[in-house]
């Protein structure tokens, strides 16, 4: 099956080069970056990283980046990374989309380990809230309210899946952390995104209770 690398992006021109520059040594196929109405030089610093770039014109949220790139692309299985991630090495991409590649399961998350405390921790407790994932693209596009979902993405796609009967996995993978939005943009203004964050996951996952 063919596959691509999806990485929705938000004002993250410090450190999505890093990431794109990783996506690409993996081989593992194309690899796009959505830019959801940056307003720094996120877009630029992409494609001089050697990333296709889809770039929206108003912000649409996490939720609305995946799914206009999913929509964008036509491999079979699709990477989901973040943009912020640390210590990505090619093997943890490369075991991310393999269980899936092979048809063992329609989705593979990753969940960190020996990284920071406060990404593991927040990953033990609620793995379903990790961005990093290797699903079936046809699954991913069935997913209900996921152009709304903003920052509900994962949440989403967990619910859905599970309604669904998906085969899902979880993948360590080691060492692997991300930047924290306090440290991107502020202990103020990163609390206050944090807290829209939490804010947009619960509204998501309300949703998908009137579904249920």
């Amino acid at each position: 099956m063919r596959c691509a690398i999806l990485i929705p992006a938000y004002n993250e021109e410090a450190f999505v080069a890093a990431v794109v520059k990783t996506a690409t040594a993996s081989g593992l196929g194309p690899v796009l970056v959505v830019d959801d109405g940056s307003e720094d030089g996120t877009a630029s610093v992409a494609r001089q990283a050697q990333a296709e770039v889809l770039s929206l014109s108003s912000n649409c949220g996490k939720g609305g980046a995946v799914f206009a790139g999913a929509a964008h692309l036509d491999a079979d299985v699709l990477v989901l990374i973040d943009a912020d991630l640390t210590n990505l090495r090619v093997e943890h991409l490369r075991q991310l989309a393999e269980p899936v590649l092979r048809g063992q399961v329609d989705m593979a998350r990753g969940v960190f380990v020996g990284g920071r405390w406060s990404t593991e921790m927040a990953q033990k407790l609620a793995p379903q809230l990790s961005g990093q994932r290797a699903v079936l693209r046809a699954r991913l596009l069935e997913v209900e309210g996921l152009k709304e979902s903003r920052y509900g993405v994962e949440i989403a796609i967990t619910k859905h899946a599970k309604r669904a009967n998906w085969r899902i996995m979880d993948v360590p993978l080691s060492g692997v952390s991300q930047v924290i939005k306090e440290e991107k943009r502020g202990l103020l203004r990163g609390l206050l995104i944090r807290l829209k964050m939490y804010g947009e996951i619960l509204w998501t996952w309300l949703r998908s209770l009137r579904r249920s």
